[in-house]
């Protein structure tokens, strides 16, 4: 019986395993070994291709930039995209820009006519996310901070790539740039990671916490690559890589705790496909075309290894990182991958580019893959170089301008509070105002999906506005948590606003109502700008006004019915969230954890939010005498987004605050009900 798939795996396997074991032993790059097993197995190699089922091998290989994404997301976690997300951004930034400058005009030096130059640069300017992981893997450097640097800044790169991609089809099909279609493409994006990150943030860990209490790893690998595999369709179903949704499964699904008994799991997997997806680059490559093309070949390697080392090492200098650090990233990041094809047969499918363009790029990044270990391992020789030759006054004033971007940074942690909160509060209100964005365009595409099916809600009058309208007001009805979030929330800024915002000679009696028209003022402005942005999001699926004004009186009503329901939920979620990112992860090896003293193991931790009717609001802590009346203990307060850790007895407790109890289950429960109803004393 014939079987074309398992035919072609054993050919690619054998192969690439000979071929492999061959590198190893010659100490170089395993995954070169990988791309020549391509070419030797590949189309082009002899007349008769040995391998019949080339198709079914790259649907394998793009399953090997899933597994390999995922497992980077695991390996780089959200902590430490946060650590270092400012200065990856703008180095990204500036070295796409460049280098597509450069590309572009490398592309006019050979005659080339502007769009295949243009399509050249953006190819340039995106390095391989594969290749790096596997590279640092392999020298045992991933956990370095330049490592940390160079993750980021493909994060960004991949972020930035998508709408490169939008741009490229607008510039091809209308001969002109779309900025529209360009800011409607990184909206859309915004909104995807922002509700993927919130709802796998708060579904994921508890799913695989329960799952982990099986203690059954074959349970736990598969509902992890359930996991992997919805968030990549996720990602693709709206227009985006799947790349970018394997990763954000990789980085939810590492704040998880079973996260050390995940990534040995997860390893065979990746490597397996992995290894097919650098052999599929290896069967692209036609050995006749790159000997036709091999001046730009050679050229354009020449310009990706020097451009990309020498941007990436000046945008990691402008942020802040020592001249070291900045050399590794821009050695590391001299390459290009798996966007670049992407690029191309985006150019070819719209017809825009011409054919040899696409050898020529597989060919270049075939060059820069094997260049890329080479650089990284002579780093520290540049590295070395660089610091005895650089004259005096320029290291000092680079070091100096290091430790004042470090400064800087650190600074903005620590400013004053107010300004903290003020942040905070405006970050959390543009959270939610993205995902209510979210529920609304979901719920136009679920109503457009349903009118073209069509069903009984056809036969609706004409001035319900059909399913448009169930679809409008269930969206609404889910997003009244999130609506009512943001109108405490916008109160909250307009308050801090009004007490940043009194002049110096004004006085004290003209302090009240001045607080009052300024807080009274952002908040009218805030609510209309958010309801004015949900409206004009849900423009499609807005009900005719009679019932627009009749569903919106009702989801009214019910805001006002469940506010306090709704608030302690909002809180909750909070609370999670926060409690997931207050805990280190565990990177530890089984069995090296320090164990919990046996005095503690009775106790807990329990966060309590004081409602607005609690006989405890304006209260001192110490005239509750709540450790004498329930045996638990406050160890902190977290209010309006500040913490009092360890309060004193003469702290006033206010309606709104998060009251941190320790003490035995009895004992918690005893003073969360003293707080939350008090006890008629």
């Amino acid at each position: 019986m014939a079987f074309p798939l398992l035919n072609s795996l054993a050919v690619v396997m054998v192969t690439a395993g000979v071929v492999t074991v061959i590198f190893h032993r010659l100490r170089q790059p395993v995954l070169l070994g990988y791309i020549i097993a391509g070419v030797m197995v590949g189309p082009y190699a002899f007349e008769t291709p040995i391998i019949s089922d080339q198709q079914s091998i790259h649907t394998l290989a793009d399953l090997g930039v899933v597994f390999l994404l995922f497992s980077l997301g695991l390996e780089f976690n959200l902590r430490r995209l946060a650590r270092v997300g400012f200065s990856a951004g703008l180095a990204a930034a500036m070295e796409i820009s460049l280098m597509v400058w450069l590309g572009y005009n490398i592309g006019r030096l050979f005659g080339w006519d502007a769009m295949d130059s243009v399509f050249l640069g953006a190819m340039m300017s995106i390095s391989s996310s594969m290749v790096i992981v596997k590279v640092l893997g392999g020298m045992g450097r991933h956990r370095e901070p330049f490592a940390d640097m160079m993750f980021g800044i493909l994060v960004f790169e991949d972020i930035l790539a998508v709408a490169m991609l939008g741009l490229l089809s607008s510039v091809a099909m209308t001969r002109s740039v779309d900025f529209m279609a360009v800011a409607e493409t990184l909206g859309r994006l915004s909104m995807f990671l922002v509700i993927m990150l919130v709802v796998g943030l708060l579904a994921i860990p508890a799913l695989l916490r329960y799952v982990g209490r099986f203690r059954n790893n074959e349970m736990l690998l598969v509902t992890v690559l359930g996991v992997c595999f919805t968030a990549s369709l996720l990602a693709m179903e709206t227009g985006f890589s799947v790349a970018l949704g394997a990763f954000i499964a990789g980085a939810v699904v590492a704040e998880a705790p079973d996260r050390r008994r995940i990534i040995p799991l997860i390893e065979p997997v990746r490597d397996l496909f992995s290894a097919i997806f650098f052999v599929t680059v290896g069967m692209m490559i036609d050995p006749a075309q790159v000997f036709v093309h091999i001046v730009p070949i050679l050229v354009i390697a020449a310009g990706v290894i020097v451009g990309k080392t020498a941007t990436c090492t000046l945008g990691a200098l402008l942020t802040g990182s020592s001249p070291r650090t900045a050399i590794h990233v821009g050695a590391g990041m001299a390459q290009i991958g798996e966007f670049s094809y992407i690029i191309a047969s985006l150019g070819l499918s719209l017809g825009v580019i011409d054919g040899a363009l696409y050898p020529i790029a597989v060919s270049v990044s075939a060059l820069t893959i094997f260049a890329m270990p080479l650089l990284l391992r002579n780093a520290d020789r540049l590295a070395n170089l660089l610091e005895r030759k650089t004259p005096p006054p320029l290291a000092a004033t680079m070091m100096a301008y290091g430790q004042w971007v470090s400064a800087l940074q650190q600074s903005s942690h620590v400013a004053d509070q107010v300004r903290v909160v003020l942040r905070r509060s405006l970050l959390q209100i543009l959270l939610n105002l993205m995902i209510g964005s979210g529920l609304f365009l979901g719920a136009a595409a679920v109503a457009r999906h349903l009118e073209e099916r069509g069903g009984w809600w056809t036969a609706l009058p004409e001035w319900t506005g059909g399913m448009g309208t169930i679809c409008w007001f269930a969206a609404l009805l889910a997003s009244l948590l999130l609506l009512i979030a943001m109108f405490r929330k916008i109160q909250a800024v307009g308050m801090i606003l009004s007490e940043m915002a009194i002049p110096a000679a004004m006085t004290r009696n003209a302090t009240v109502p001045y607080r009052a028209i300024v807080a009274n003022t952002f908040l009218i402005l805030g609510t209309l700008v958010v309801c004015a942005w949900l409206l004009m999001v849900s423009a499609l699926i807005l009900p005719p006004w009679p019932m627009f004004s009749f569903l919106g009186g009702v989801a009214i009503l019910v805001a006002v019915g469940l506010r306090a329901s709704f608030i302690r939920l909002y809180a909750r979620g909070q609370v999670m969230l926060r409690d997931m990112f207050s805990k280190p992860l565990d990177t530890t090896d089984p069995g090296t954890a320090p164990a919990m003293p046996p005095l503690l193991h009775k106790a807990g931790l329990s966060m309590v939010a004081v409602p607005g009717a609690s006989p405890a609001v304006g209260r001192r802590i110490g005239e509750l005498n709540l450790r004498a009346r329930t045996g638990a203990s406050v160890i902190g307060i977290e209010r309006a987004g500040a913490h009092i850790v360890n309060p004193g007895p003469e702290e006033t407790l206010c309606a709104g605050d998060g009251v941190m109890l320790i003490g035995g289950p009895d004992q918690i429960r005893a003073a969360r009900e003293l707080l939350e109803k008090g006890d008629g004393d």
